[in-house]
């Protein structure tokens, strides 16, 4: 369940970039109001800089080389899911181009949208094998090899993204159209909903934080006490 949630944690981390990033090239061709815009990055910007702030802290804390090493692998999950967003971007623009604004056509021989399944052919199980090399085999070696096939996730996501990239110079200056008003509406509502799951894990982890604090103290005066 664990490496579940970092895969998750690594798709929302780069999934929130990528809207971020996207956010600002939204704003800068649709005619929306300045505050408008800027209000709407920050709203996914501010709880994910916290939820970044956070989870890098955790790097600077000095721990054992047992913690160390489960770190390593925790973020070598992670990493498993900056594909299925880069992936999942690819998907969305895609959609947004033949779809909606039909602009483009799908290049792949197996069409549209039976070629999106593709890359999940090798992201799916590259997961599972990642899993197992890092929490069933356990060895040196196991490691060394997860991070190479790690690295060869990473490129086939950049390769997505870079797809993604180019469907976005297909998709020309909004106007009043009804397509361009739905791929603003689905795009801004993807952003609200990255913004509430980092607004959520900030929560949470204050959550984790206070509840950890008060055991530690409760402890501490228990032993007093003693």
């Amino acid at each position: 369940m664990d490496q579940a949630k970092s895969v998750l944690q690594g798709f929302i981390a780069l999934a929130s970039v990528i809207w971020l990033i996207t956010c600002v090239w939204v704003a800068s061709n649709v005619n929306m109001n300045t505050w408008l815009g800027l209000g709407l990055f920050l709203f996914l910007a501010v709880p994910f800089s916290i939820c970044g702030t956070v989870y890098l802290k955790g790097f600077k804390e000095r721990k054992s080389a047992q913690t160390a090493v489960k770190k390593a692998k925790n973020v070598l999950m992670s990493l498993q899911g900056f594909g299925f967003a880069c992936w999942f971007f690819d998907v969305i623009s895609t959609f947004f181009v033949i779809n909606l604004n039909q602009s483009g056509s799908e290049l792949n021989p197996l069409g549209w949208p039976f070629s999106a399944l593709g890359a999940l052919v090798y992201y799916i199980p590259i997961t599972f094998v990642v899993y197992y090399l890092l929490y069933k085999v356990k060895s040196k070696e196991s490691f060394y090899v997860t991070v190479a096939v790690t690295g060869i996730s990473l490129f086939m996501g950049a390769r997505n993204l870079s797809a993604a990239l180019y469907n976005l110079r297909e998709i020309y200056s909004f106007t009043a159209s009804t397509a361009d008003l739905e791929i603003l509406g689905m795009w801004l509502g993807i952003a609200v909903i990255l913004a509430t799951v980092n607004i959520v894990a900030v929560i949470k982890n204050k959550n984790s934080s206070t509840a950890y604090y008060i055991n530690k103290h409760a402890k501490l005066s228990v032993n007093g006490q003693n």
